[in-house]
């Protein structure tokens, strides 16, 4: 008698604990049904903003810039340290500038440069491959910079592949993630020049732009 009542126990207990994963299951995948997908927008934002973090943190293949200049044409020297300029805690090191001039040019404190810290020993070739891009300054458009290559870009162009999530200023717009700005001078809505940087702060606001814009 015993033995019968520990096993209808035993069933009881059993069917129980099936019922309960049953239902814990179906609120599982109720609750999983009811997350909204995202709406056309929000995808849209959200691929921009990636496009945007992308480029950021790698605007353009240094080396392979560098390899595609005339050495001949290619100016360097070493640079000043400017105080928002990222920089890691290594001895010996400098910041470098290095200027490449565009066929089209015409002034020659408008010349694209690409400010770049080195270390090492190799720190004053050009060959340095260890170097750390800091800033461009991009003046002229330049085919090989490829996806940097921004100037003449129309603000319309900037937001379908950037979004509209920037700071605005007098003459132009901000983008940013982290330490990383980018730096849009506009003129008639379109890209006169730009200045992308590292940065060693995280804080980007209207008075550090107007620091480095100045």
């Amino acid at each position: 008698m015993r033995l019968g009542a520990f096993i209808i126990l035993f069933l009881v207990c059993f069917g129980c604990k099936n019922k309960n994963e049953s239902i814990s299951n179906s609120t599982k995948s109720e609750r999983f049904e009811l997350v909204p997908e995202p709406d056309k927008t929000e995808k849209e934002k959200y691929l921009k903003n990636q496009n945007l973090h992308s480029f950021l943190e790698n605007p353009i293949d240094l080396q392979k810039f560098k390899k595609s200049k005339n050495r001949n044409y290619t100016t360097t020297g070493v640079s000043n340290r400017m105080d928002y300029f990222f920089e890691p805690k290594i001895k010996d090191s400098i910041f470098y500038t290095y200027n490449y001039p565009t066929e089209n040019f015409t002034d020659s404190k408008r010349i694209n440069q690409v400010v770049v810290f080195k270390h090492g020993k190799k720190k004053h070739t050009y060959e340095d491959e260890t170097e750390i891009l800091i800033e461009l300054r991009i003046f002229n458009k330049d085919l090989d910079l490829e996806k940097a290559n921004l100037v003449g870009l129309s603000t319309k162009e900037l937001e379908s592949e950037f979004g509209t999530n920037h700071l605005n200023f007098e003459n132009g717009i901000v983008y940013s993630n982290k330490n990383k700005v980018l730096i849009l001078e506009l003129e008639n809505s379109k890209v006169k020049s730009y200045q992308y940087i590292k940065l060693n702060t995280e804080k980007i606001d209207t008075d550090l732009i107007g620091q480095i814009i100045k």
